[in-house]
């Protein structure tokens, strides 16, 4: 089933880039202050004002209440499902087929908050580090306070992975409300923080909670059992770290969880996995 579902969202994609590129990514309802609306086929901004299709009249800017942008071939669910079923590769195409035209007009009120959330996620995990850099640039100029919170989270992730533990800490300091996105991914960052600082304990009380509380999320369980292993490795706890080395190979099977298993195993007791 879950096979299924991949190719099916796999094909639509392959389906939308074969249609040309000519056809039409988007539609955008713009909504004025007094509560008119109308609808573009495509956004033409020039200065301070947004002219409507044929040219032949503008609005400013400052009259816009609201930008809803409608994708011909991609939705919310559509992220979401995709993103949990680990099809991460096509969900990124299908975001730069269609949010990236638009990401640009992320400084508008628009409802194009949670798929750049989505595209950041996917491009973070696909190691696609220029274009998460380019993501957060957007989120950062939204008028939420939130998405700021996210694409600084995701920053300090990308610190951490470039092992500028004190550069990431300073900006995890900073986030507002951390625990208002993904409760695990902060008790991730913690519990990663505090390994890098020499406290193997406080970072172990990190991954107990997210195994406890957090162990469906397809996101952070992964990555939290990677440090669990690395934390019995700085522990001197070979035997713990091989097993739960065993348990990445395991549950990912041919994902980079699974190969991370296996170099664990190989430090851990000089045997490669299977």
């Amino acid at each position: 089933m879950r096979f299924s579902v991949i190719k099916f969202y796999s094909c639509c994609l392959v389906l939308s880039l074969s249609s040309g590129v000519f056809a039409q990514q988007y539609a955008a309802k713009i909504t004025l202050n007094g509560g008119n609306s109308f609808v573009a086929k495509k956004l033409n901004i020039k200065g301070d004002r947004l002219f409507r299709d044929g040219g032949t009249s503008s609005t400013a800017l400052s009259m816009i209440q609201k930008i809803e942008f409608r994708f011909s071939g991609l939705s919310l669910s559509m992220c979401d499902s995709m993103f949990r079923l680990g099809d991460r590769k096509s969900l990124e195409g299908l975001l730069d087929q269609y949010v990236g035209p638009v990401a640009q007009y992320s400084y508008l009120p628009t409802n194009l908050d949670d798929y750049l959330v989505c595209l950041l996620r996917t491009q973070y995990w696909n190691k696609n580090t220029t274009g998460a850099a380019k993501t957060i640039g957007f989120m950062r100029q939204t008028d939420d306070p939130e998405n700021a919170d996210i694409a600084s989270l995701y920053f300090v992730m990308m610190l951490l992975d470039q092992e500028k533990i004190a550069d990431a800490a300073t900006v995890f300091g900073s986030v507002a409300h951390s625990n208002n996105f993904s409760v695990p991914m902060v008790e991730y960052i913690r519990g990663k923080i505090a390994l890098e600082q020499d406290d193997p304990r406080e970072a172990m009380q990190h991954v107990a909670r997210i195994v406890a509380f957090h162990s469906r999320d397809a996101e952070w369980m992964p990555p939290a059992t990677v440090l669990e292993a690395r934390i019995y490795q700085y522990l001197g706890q070979p035997k713990k770290a091989d097993a739960v080395a065993n348990e990445l190979i395991i549950a990912y099977p041919d994902t980079q969880w699974s190969k991370l298993g296996k170099q664990i195993k190989q430090e851990s007791t000089g045997r490669l996995g299977g």
